[in-house]
């Protein structure tokens, strides 16, 4: 008969690990859940793989242990526990107890002394012991006995420590590694070691000597560089041994109970798995916990236990029906909610397939008929409101006119409840959102697609973002797909003509920079770049990459302001962007119609704002002569005139209201300028007229503020040799001068550690999963990224849905909406049909209202560039 298996978990050491290793993770209500999810993905692990006999947690009783005794300092340099993890250690032991797995603890002592005392009273109980830890202390236990399971990367990558694991990784066996830690310390317990020796001088002195005490004892042998390093630190050493070494004789009790489980404490376990919301998880638990019920456990059999068991998934039901025409279509539908899938993408190329072969299967329940895309789309065009699609845009690009919204787009649910991701495949949800195996057909496609309505239904309304999708997100798709479909008039000649002159000015600019450099090069190229003006003209500010010298916006841009050829470069790029990216590129895009098209998605930005492209019309630049030589390419058709409506400082406008920031408010209430205002609190003038430069750098603040921007970030901004030192002056003066916005710059990151997420005001979530980064820079990106979001996502929402209220005010009317560009929209105004400006003006301001007034600038002309305020 084999060994019987005890399992002992290191249960803090398992969470803390899992904390940082998985995405942060809450439950609808905001709490957090990732160390939770990771330690019960490594219990079912071991259920499943090691089939213990019995399984134990060991757990650090609060308060201090004999080490802090022995030395005051230990441990001293660790962070406090994170609030976020703190509940998740309750929900922990409440999830162990129910299971009835015993968890042990002692006053004094540490979990590493209550792990290597069980393990060694398991010898002589006949157990064979796995370790699971994330700590490497550990691994001076191993022994023939006991083995330590830890982890490679996440939580459920693991290796397995034997004796000769630990040989190989370190050249010594498991009985040295408190010697060595001895000798290198271990900054994460605040365990002193010897200065100057690290692994490897550590490593080479056990492999010569073995024990400290026996290099203390021979130390006229050491190596010379070794004695200059241990000579005075000989107590030190001893003393880091005696910290590192786990005590293995705790006076505890530890009955070796067998791991049973009733039926009522698998209940209750899966009702706590339900209450964290781990969907897979309560899926596995029956299969996973169903081996220990009392007469399948390994500890009610003998010998080992059989494989792990598999969970199979039952196929997607389907019945095949069929429709011969039309309104056989239509019948097998009757007033039934159906669902559409197609099975060549509606994007993809029409010239690929005939029209007889595009097929399309619509699914009532698991009925399926196989249809033609064409009748298909006619019939999301006839009753759309029961019509359940995935990407439903795309379908509505295809219909002539305007229709309703449909029933139900799973595209859009599953980025409104998870805006970070960067793609929605249909089969990821299905696999993601339903008990039943991979769909293989097109017709088990169409049935699934019917199915995933209801859990995405469900679970927006359980994390309260119902509103935001049935208000602003879903009617929007017959909106945007119209406006994709009228496109904008432009000007072929126009770019043509543009181009030309980019062309001159182009060469113009080419030859003025190999003047400047003495020689002609390839001016697109960073290599070369760098060449001329780090080795042969020997400007300032060489920073060296793996490919040569860093020729970034940013150094050139440091350099602009004292070295002509910078400034010069950075004109070229400027010209060879408008010409390759705008104006070439653009006159290709023109359509048969004489119009661009472009194309809008809902699903990309994790702000909630649309983005634009094929072509991109929202990062037309407008600052400068050249760019708006672009938009003048884009006219009014005949008849017609263009009207452009823009938000006016809408995002300062909303931190206004958000945060009530008196100054702030005030200043938008009496409509005075916000930017002058600032200057004048923090430079103290008060009503003084502030200069030019003193605005300037209000106006900076402001918008570094809404963006999270760092001190060195904000010195590069402002330019003119700004230091990292005067902007962190700057900050901390406008925080001084403005404390409601940075205590609600505070607030907003607290709520983003503590639930994972923030809200904008219309409730849109933005999930922040890097905001416990181990990593400084990806935390604090996540931190910048968190203040901005609920900001940005607000005016976003606002301009949803002023478009919707913009859309019902223009229905049946010969007036058109083209174009959003970010906070403004463009519209082609019938000529005498003016009149609705100011009702479209009213729509915007109206969107979303807030406790400060909000502003619309209006303006019409021929063209985008020509415009005069209305």
């Amino acid at each position: 008969m084999d060994s019987k298996r005890l399992v002992v978990i290191d249960g803090y050491s398992l969470l803390y690990r899992a904390f940082f290793a998985t995405r942060y993770l809450s439950t609808s209500d905001g709490r957090p859940t990732n160390a939770l999810h990771g330690f019960t993905s490594m219990l079912f692990l071991l259920l499943e793989k090691v089939k213990p006999h019995a399984i134990v947690v060991a757990l650090d009783a609060p308060g201090k242990t004999f080490r802090h005794a022995e030395y005051e300092a230990y441990k001293g340099t660790r962070r406090e526990t994170a609030d976020e993890l703190k509940v998740q250690l309750v929900g922990a032991r409440d999830f162990i107890a129910s299971l009835g797995i015993p968890s042990v603890e002692m006053t004094g002592y540490e979990a590493d002394d209550v792990v290597g005392t069980i393990s060694y009273l398991a010898e002589t109980n006949g157990y064979d012991t796995t370790i699971v830890t994330g700590d490497l202390d550990a691994l001076q236990l191993v022994d023939k006995c006991v083995s330590v399971l830890t982890m490679k990367m996440g939580v459920t990558d693991t290796v397995t420590y034997g004796p000769a694991e630990v040989v190989e990784r370190y050249g010594f066996g498991p009985e040295f590694v408190p010697d060595f830690k001895a000798l290198k310390g271990d900054t994460s317990d605040n365990i002193p070691g010897v200065p100057g020796i690290g692994d490897k001088g550590a490593a080479e002195l056990i492999q010569g000597f073995g024990t400290i005490e026996e290099m203390i004892r021979r130390f006229d042998e050491l190596p010379a560089k070794y004695q200059k390093k241990i000579e005075g630190n000989q107590e030190q050493m001893l003393l880091s041994k005696r910290l590192a070494t786990i005590v293995r004789d705790v006076p505890l009790k530890y009955d070796f109970k067998p791991f049973v489980l009733t039926e009522a404490q698998m209940t209750a376990a899966v009702a706590m798995l339900e209450s964290f919301e781990f969907r897979q998880h309560v899926r596995r638990a029956p299969i996973v916990l169903g081996q220990y019920l009392d007469g399948n456990s390994p500890a009610s059999q003998d010998g080992v236990g059989g494989p792990a068991a598999e969970i199979e998934d039952e196929a997607i039901e389907v019945r095949n029906c069929e429709a011969a025409s039309y309104g056989d279509l239509v019948k097998f539908v009757d007033d039934r909610i159906y669902a559409v899938y197609f099975a060549q993408p509606l994007t993809a190329r029409r010239d690929l397939f005939g029209e007889s072969e595009r097929k399309a299967y619509v699914a009532v329940g698991a009925d399926v008929c196989e249809t033609s895309e064409a009748d298909a789309l006619k019939l999301i065009g006839d009753i759309p409101g029961l019509a359940v699609l995935h990407d439903a845009k795309a379908a509505y690009r295809q219909f002539p006119g305007y229709r309703p919204a449909p029933r139900f787009d799973t595209l859009l649910a599953a980025y409104v409840l998870r805006s970070e991701r960067s793609s929605y495949p249909l089969r990821d949800l299905v696999q993601g959102q339903l008990d039943t195996a991979p769909p293989n057909t097109p017709q088990e496609m169409a049935a699934a697609l019917y199915l995933l309505e209801k859990p995405l239904a469900e679970r927006l309304i359980k994390e309260d973002q119902d509103r935001v999708y049935r208000e602003v997100e879903l009617p929007l798709i017959p909106v945007l797909a119209e406006m994709e479909n009228l496109g904008v008039c432009t000007r072929r000649d126009q770019l043509r003509e543009f181009s030309k002159e980019l062309e001159i000015a182009i060469e113009r600019i080419t030859q003025h920079i190999y003047e400047l450099a003495g020689e002609r090069f390839t001016i697109g190229s960073p290599k070369q770049l760098g060449e001329v003006l780090f080795d042969k003209l020997k400007l300032p500010g060489a920073t060296k990459t793996k490919t040569g010298y860093a020729t970034g916006v940013e150094i050139l841009g440091e350099m602009a302001g004292t070295h002509e050829i910078a400034a010069e470069v950075l004109s070229w790029r400027e010209l060879t962007k408008l010409k390759s990216t705008y104006a070439d590129s653009l006159e290709k895009l023109v359509q048969a119609d004489g119009r661009i098209h472009t194309t809008y998605s809902q699903t990309v930005a994790a702000t909630g704002r649309l983005s634009s492209n094929d072509p991109n019309l929202q990062n037309i630049p407008i600052r400068t002569e050249l760019g708006r030589g672009i938009r003048k390419a884009f006219v009014a058709d005949k008849g017609y005139c263009m009207a452009s409506l823009d938000y006016s400082q809408i995002e300062l406008r909303i931190l206004a209201h958000m945060c009530g920031e008196a100054a702030l408010v005030d200043a938008f209430r009496e409509r005075v300028d916000v930017h002058t205002v600032t200057a004048q609190e923090m430079f103290g003038l008060g009503e003084g007229k502030a200069t030019k430069e003193q605005r300037r750098l209000a106006k900076m603040l402001n918008y570094a503020v809404l963006y999270g921007v760092s001190e060195f970030g904000l010195a590069q901004q402002l330019g003119g040799g700004f230091s990292v030192a005067e902007a962190r002056e700057l900050i901390k003066q406008y925080n001084e001068r403005f404390p409601s916005v940075r205590e609600f710059t505070k607030s907003i990151v607290a709520e983003a550690k503590s639930k994972g997420f923030t809200t904008t005001l219309y409730g849109r979530r933005r999930y922040h999963p890097d905001i416990h980064a181990p990593k400084m820079n990806e935390r604090k990106a996540a931190e910048r990224q968190a203040m901005n979001a609920p900001i940005q996502g607000t005016a976003a929402d606002m301009l949803k849905i002023a478009m919707l209220r913009c859309r019902d005010i223009l229905d049946g009317g010969p007036t058109r909406m083209l174009l959003n560009v970010h906070d403004e929209l463009v519209f082609e105004i019938r000529e005498g049909d003016e009149a609705v400006i100011p009702k479209l003006r009213t729509a915007m301001e109206m969107a979303l209202p807030l406790t400060v007034p909000i502003e619309v600038d209006a303006k019409i002309g021929p063209d985008w560039n020509d415009m005069t305020p209305v």
